[in-house]
């Protein structure tokens, strides 16, 4: 299917052809095709902004929207995400909330609800973005992409997906098929917590997100810590995390491990704060989440 939108002063996007692919395959062939005069779009919500503000001018813009394949979720062992499932499905998901209710308050985070029911969860991802709401969380459940190309489907491990400002491991004419999520150990905690400096739906000036699992001593068998809007890229703290990990719990610690989250940032300044406000909320708030988590 192609529809061509015509440069029009009533319209603010440029002009560009509109293609629909049924299948994933198809998708793949049109990238091979259009090469860099592509570009792929999931809910839209970011690709409308570039396109509007003239940010990007493809020659081609490929929807993904008639793809089934690339959505919905399944549970069977590890969880499942297709990439064009939407935050606000994700949100409501029964079989999530069981398994990964972490990913389930991040994609409840994310924007405003008609944001959420247009944004989809690997939209979100494959657009690297340092200050996504949902990245920390994949990260703290230590998901992986699922990406499929011309040479088969590929599994890129979260911690080295994101690679640079707005780049990510994803190669030329790969496509984000869905992300997998291990189901966490019994007993694991969770928490996650959006900072803003604004209004609720604004983007982060950090955002935290843990997972704990306790050992039977009450020592930290394992933990990890995502970050977002702390630096270039969504980011696991882990050194940090190694601070913690087969210790006890201690205010002292916590505190240790906390400033390490920070130390370990390198946030922007903007209009939620500047790099140093960011980087000690980044400890206040590591510091307070592993408190609630971690000492019970």
């Amino acid at each position: 299917m192609s529809e061509a939108i015509e440069k029009d002063p009533r319209v603010s996007l440029p002009a560009f052809d509109y293609r629909v692919p049924q299948t994933v395959d198809e998708a793949i062939a049109l990238l091979g095709e259009y090469g860099d005069d592509a570009i792929l779009m999931a809910g839209g919500l970011t690709v409308m902004l570039l396109l509007r503000e003239r940010l990007i001018q493809p020659r081609v813009v490929i929807s993904l929207s008639n793809i089934g394949a690339l959505n919905g979720v399944d549970v069977n062992g590890d969880c499942r995400i297709g990439a064009m499932t939407r935050h606000s499905d994700i949100v409501v998901s029964r079989v999530l909330r069981e398994s990964v209710p972490l990913l389930c308050d991040a994609c409840g985070r994310v924007g405003s609800p008609a944001i959420r029911n247009m944004g989809t969860l690997g939209g979100s991802v494959s657009q690297g973005d340092g200050a996504s709401d949902t990245a920390p969380a994949l990260l703290a459940l230590n998901a992986e992409a699922v990406a499929v190309g011309p040479d088969g489907e590929r599994r890129i491990p979260l911690s080295g997906f994101f690679q640079d400002v707005f780049t990510t491991a994803l190669l030329d004419q790969e496509i984000l098929t869905s992300l997998r999520v291990p189901t966490p150990a019994y007993g694991t905690r969770t928490k996650f917590f959006k900072y803003t400096c604004t209004s609720a739906e604004a983007f982060a000036a950090v955002t935290v997100a843990i997972t704990f699992v306790p050992s039977e001593d009450g020592s930290c068998k394992d933990i990890r810590i995502g970050l977002g809007s702390v630096a270039p890229t969504p980011i696991r703290a882990t050194q940090a995390e190694d601070l913690l990990r087969g210790q006890k719990a201690t205010p002292e610690l916590i505190a240790e491990v906390a400033a390490a989250a920070a130390a370990a940032t390198d946030p922007p300044s903007d209009g939620q704060g500047s790099a140093d406000y960011r980087r000690e909320m980044t400890r206040v708030w590591v510091r307070r989440l592993l408190e609630e988590t971690v000492i019970n």
